[in-house]
C-alpha cells in the first residue's frame, strides 16, 4: 500500500508539510532571537548612555577616600555621588581607564572571583574598536556586553563605560521553541497524512475506477468494451479517451488478424483432405517401390500435421471470435477419465512409459463431452510425449469442495520455473531438449486446452520442477441441482 502512487503521494505531503514547518520555526525562530537582540542591544545601550551622562556631570576627581581601583600609583576615581547614582543602574557597570577598571557596580562586586575576573577580563577585551561587543558566558549567567567611550579623561585617555544584561532568556526561548516545533513535527505529519490521504484517494478514484475497467477488460479478453467517460476529470477523461482509441485500434488489428487465420485455416482444410486422401491411395497402390512408399509416408505423416494444425487455428479462432457454441449438458467425468486411462496406456506403449490409475471418484460437471474430451487428451498427449522411456503417467479425478479435480502426473523431463507463466501461449515451445524426438509439438494444444477450461468455468494449474516431472490439475465446477443443459 505505501508504494502505491496514493501512499508515496501521502508521504511526501507529510514530508513536505514537516519540511515547512521546520523552515518556519527556524525562521521565526531567528527573527525573534533577532529582534530580542536588538531590543536587549537598544536597553544595554540606553544604559551605557546614562551611565555617561551621569559620568560627565559628576566629573572625575582625585580625592583620597577609599579608591575603586586598587592602583594607589593613579589614584583617579569618579566622585562618591557619581557612584552611588551609577549604583542605582541595572545590569553590570564597568568604568574603566585603558588598563584597569576605575568602578564596578554592586552586581559585579557581588559576583564570585573567577566570574568578576573574567567578566574584567573580558571587558578589557573589548576595548579594541572592533571589538566592542561581546556575549560573555559566567558561571553564575550569560551576559551580553557592550562597551562605551565617553568624552572624559583621565590623563587624555578617554574613559570605556562597560555594561552588561543577562541573556540566558534569549537563548532560553529559542531553545523552547525549537523545542516546542520538534514535537509538532510528529502531530503535523500525522495530520498531513490523514488529510493527504483523503484528499489523495478522492482525487485518485477516478485512476482506481479507470485501473479496475482495464482489468477487468483484460481479464475477459473483451476488447469489444470501453472504459466509461464519468466527466469529473478533464486529465482523466482525456486519458480514458485515448486508452478507448487505443482499444478500437487492438480490437480491428485482432479481429482482422482473426478472421484471416479462420480465412485461411477455412482454405487450406479443404486441399489438405484432398492430398491426405491421394496420398493414402497412392500408397495402396500395387508394387510402390519401397523408396517411394518410404515417402509418400512422409508425406502422408506431414499432411496429417499440416491437418492438425489447420484444425487448432481454426478451433481458437471461432473460440476468440465467439463462434464457437458449447453444446452443454451434464457429463459423468468418471466415464471420459477411464477412457483416458485406456487412450494413454495406448500411446504408452509404444512409448515404453507405464500408465498408473489414481483414484477416480464419480463427480459430474455441466459441459460439452467432446470439448472436454480434447482438453484431456490435449493434456494426456502432452504427458506422454515429454515423459522418457520407463517413465510414468498418472490419472486420477476426485471431488474438491465445488470443484472436479482431474489431475495428470508424469515423471517426464518437467518446466522450468521461468517457463511455466507461458506453457498455454499459442505456438510457444520449451527447449527443444524436452521432446524425446526431433520433431515437438506444435504449440497449440495447451492452449486449446485452456480455453476449454475456462469456457467451462474452470482452471488449469500446473506444478512442476525440472527433472521431478509435472502435475498438470484441471478444475471444473460440479453440477449443481437443478442444473441442465438450457442453463
Amino acid at each position: 500500500m505505501f508504494w502505491s502512487l496514493r501512499g508515496r503521494l501521502t508521504a511526501l505531503a507529510a514530508l513536505s508539510g514537516a519540511g515547512v514547518l521546520l523552515a518556519l520555526t527556524v525562521i521565526l525562530l531567528s527573527a525573534e532571537r533577532t529582534a530580542e537582540e536588538r531590543e536587549l542591544r537598544r536597553r544595554v545601550d540606553e544604559l551605557a548612555t546614562i551611565a555617561d551622562r551621569l559620568i560627565a556631570q559628576g566629573g572625575v576627581q582625585r580625592f583620597s577616600g577609599v579608591l575603586v581601583t586598587a592602583d594607589s600609583a593613579r589614584p583617579q576615581a569618579l566622585s562618591a555621588a557619581t557612584g552611588r547614582l551609577l549604583a542605582a543602574i541595572p545590569g553590570y557597570l564597568i568604568v574603566a581607564d585603558a588598563a584597569r577598571p576605575l568602578y564596578i557596580s554592586p552586581t559585579v562586586a557581588d559576583l564570585g572571583t573567577r566570574d568578576r575576573e573574567t567578566l574584567v577580563q573580558a571587558v578589557t577585551g573589548l576595548f579594541e574598536p572592533d571589538r566592542q561587543a561581546a556575549f560573555v558566558q559566567l558561571e553564575a549567567a550569560r551576559l551580553y556586553v557592550r562597551v562605551r567611550f565617553t568624552a572624559d579623561t583621565i590623563a587624555g585617555v578617554p574613559l570605556r563605560i562597560a555594561v552588561g544584561m543577562p541573556s540566558d532568556g534569549l537563548s532560553l526561548v529559542r531553545l523552547d521553541g525549537f523545542a516546542s516545533s520538534l514535537v509538532a513535527i510528529p502531530l503535523l505529519i500525522l495530520g498531513s497524512a490523514v488529510i493527504a490521504f483523503s484528499v489523495l484517494g478522492t482525487g485518485l478514484r477516478p485512476l482506481e475506477r479507470l485501473a479496475r475497467q482495464l482489468e477487468a477488460i483484460q481479464h475477459g479478453r473483451s476488447l469489444h468494451r470501453r472504459v466509461a467517460i464519468e466527466g469529473d476529470a478533464e486529465e482523466v477523461d482525456r486519458l480514458a479517451e485515448t486508452i478507448n482509441a487505443m482499444l478500437e485500434r487492438l480490437e480491428t488489428s485482432f479481429a482482422s488478424l482473426r478472421r484471416f487465420t479462420a480465412d485461411a485455416s477455412h482454405e487450406l482444410k479443404t486441399p489438405l483432405t484432398v492430398l491426405r486422401a491421394t496420398l493414402e491411395r497412392a500408397m495402396q497402390q500395387p508394387n510402390v517401390p519401397a523408396e517411394q512408399l518410404a515417402a509418400l509416408e512422409d508425406a502422408l505423416a506431414n499432411t496429417a500435421r499440416m491437418a492438425d494444425l489447420v484444425d487448432s487455428l481454426l478451433t481458437l479462432a471461432r473460440a476468440d471470435e465467439g463462434r464457437f457454441d458449447l453444446h452443454r449438458e451434464p457429463v459423468a467425468m468418471e466415464p471420459l477419465v477411464v477412457e483416458m486411462l485406456e487412450t494413454a496406456t495406448i500411446l504408452g506403449e509404444a512409448a515404453g512409459i507405464a500408465v498408473r490409475r489414481l483414484d477416480i471418484e464419480p463427480v459430474t460437471v455441466l459441459g460439452d463431452p467432446d470439448r472436454l474430451r480434447q482438453l484431456l487428451l490435449n493434456i494426456v498427449t502432452n504427458a506422454i510425449k515429454y515423459t522418457p522411456r520407463g517413465g510414468t503417467v498418472s490419472i486420477g479425478l476426485e471431488r474438491r469442495g465445488e470443484q472436479a479435480a482431474v489431475t495428470i502426473d508424469d515423471t517426464g523431463v518437467g518446466i522450468a520455473s521461468v517457463d511455466v507463466p507461458f506453457i498455454f501461449e499459442r505456438f510457444w515451445r520449451a527447449d527443444r531438449a524436452r521432446s524425446r524426438g526431433e520433431r515437438g509439438g506444435l504449440g497449440l494444444g495447451l492452449s486449446i486446452a485452456e480455453w476449454i477450461a475456462q469456457a467451462h468455468g474452470g482452471t488449469i494449474t500446473v506444478a512442476s520442477r525440472i527433472g521431478r516431472g509435472t502435475t498438470f490439475t484441471v478444475q471444473l465446477p460440479l453440477l449443481r441441482d437443478g442444473e441442465s443443459a438450457a442453463s
